[in-house]
């Protein structure tokens, strides 16, 4: 990307046509906005562009309309994004020269700006100052990332199946698209397994053919289809009902796919990542996945480790998310205590990166004034989000926090104050979580 790339954003709802258009702004690039496809095509014959990336649905033109206007006279790289297309959407988007189709909402850092510096790189066929691409969006100095970061390079090239395994909040997505981002192919195209029934899935993966069941009023592609020349990412597999990881198996193997009710196989190049926090070693044992699938996905498998195994990348982490948090909220990113650095390293994460973003985006949304973060919000927040604890669990850790900041952190003197023992003041805060607060602040 250079800094005057320019990007015509084409869509219709004011507010989030404001937010992208400012968010693309800061990002270094110079946005011109449209609200549907005539205005684009009426900016178009104005001036030309590096980029177009626009809403899917939108009247009275909508996104392909105008995507395939736009092909009768132009060769601009056309991202495409749309909060719950179906797969004969993304099908049709590809086929009608789409550089990418992203799902909505979506996350500037982690899927945008990657998504609109790809596109630009390969239309200039060169090297870009860019937003971080690839593994190296991928943050981290901890032995375990990386060697994530190494495999994903040496994996990327290839055609190879690859097996992402890591705990629910770990990045796996985020290692998938690395891989595809990569790996030079052309589309990415994600299902989340669990979300869907046993049928569902089946047609969403393969398509189907008219009248193959009812409510089938037409033909229509599947996944495997939207995908073929790029990349079809599998999440949680270990979800995969048995009679859909035979068809998986067989499109695995013959790189050929037959749409539910259909008799002639279909031909597609497509690279599978699959992702699962299940152990399916022990699946296999238990009959509950295919043992011939198991061998053929696990070829080339990623290990992605959780977040409080690699505490020394917790803050790099954590000053990521509050940059894009801030961006997002439009406030100013916020400093950190030295106190609140601590507490982060010291807390579990059993969500992992997940539970972490959206702890911090608890802490932004209730902050008061605008000094530096405390230990202090970080566990506040994490009791606010717990769970497990009652409401008079969350009382009693606000009345113990509340005794900790009126005495200075002076542990003995909230203890007193609040008439426990010591045995009583240790079992709360293992009970209530803040066991990050009786470490001293540094």
């Amino acid at each position: 990307m250079t800094a005057t790339a320019s990007i015509l954003l084409v869509e219709d709802h004011e507010g989030t046509r404001s937010q992208l258009s400012d968010a693309l702004e800061s990002s270094g690039y110079s946005v011109i906005s449209a609200a549907d496809g005539r205005e684009a095509l009426e900016a178009l014959r104005a001036r030309p562009v590096d980029l177009i990336l626009s809403d899917y649905r939108m009247r009275p033109m909508d996104g392909l309309a105008l995507l395939r206007a736009v092909r009768k006279t132009l060769e601009v790289p056309f991202v495409l994004y749309s909060a719950g297309a179906d797969a004969q959407a993304v099908f049709e988007a590809g086929r009608e020269g789409a550089v990418r189709f992203l799902e909505f909402p979506f996350r500037l850092a982690d899927q945008l700006l990657p998504t609109i510096a790809d596109s630009l790189g390969r239309r200039s066929g060169g090297t870009r100052d860019a937003p971080r691409a690839g593994a190296e969006r991928l943050i981290g100095a901890s032995a375990g990332m990386r060697h994530v970061r190494a495999t994903i390079h040496r994996l990327a090239p290839t055609s190879t199946t690859v097996l992402i395994h890591g705990e629910t909040g770990t990045g796996k997505e985020l290692v998938a698209r690395a891989i595809h981002e990569e790996s030079g192919r052309d589309s990415f195209v994600s299902v989340s397994v669990p979300e869907l029934s046993e049928g569902v899935l089946e047609s969403e993966l393969f398509g189907h053919t008219r009248g193959a069941f009812t409510g089938a009023v037409s033909s229509r592609p599947g996944l495997f289809e939207a995908a073929s020349g790029g990349t079809l990412f599998l999440d949680e597999i270990g979800d995969t009902p048995l009679p859909v990881q035979v068809k998986l198996l067989r499109a695995l193997e013959t790189r050929e796919i037959r749409p539910v009710g259909g008799s002639a196989a279909r031909k597609v190049d497509v690279r599978i990542v699959a992702a699962t926090n299940r152990d399916l070693a022990e699946m296999v044992r238990l009959g509950e996945f295919r043992e011939d699938l198991f061998y053929r996905l696990r070829g080339a498998t990623i290990h992605l480790p959780p977040l409080r195994a690699r505490t020394g990348d917790v803050e790099a982490i954590a000053q990521m998310l509050l940059s894009e948090i801030a961006e997002s909220a439009r406030v100013p990113v916020p400093k950190l205590d030295p106190g609140f650095l601590a507490a982060l390293a010291h807390c579990p994460w059993k969500g992992n990166v997940r539970e972490l973003r959206a702890v911090l985006e608890n802490v932004i949304l209730w902050r008061d004034g605008d000094g530096p973060l405390e230990r202090v919000d970080l566990i506040e927040a994490i009791v606010a989000m717990n769970p497990d604890l009652s409401p008079e669990d969350q009382l009693l850790a606000q009345k113990i926090l509340d005794a900790y900041r009126r005495h200075g952190w002076n542990q003995e003197a909230a203890r007193r104050e609040l008439g426990l023992t010591r045995g009583e003041w240790r079992s709360r805060f293992v009970r209530l979580g803040l066991d990050a607060v009786r470490r001293r602040r540094r």
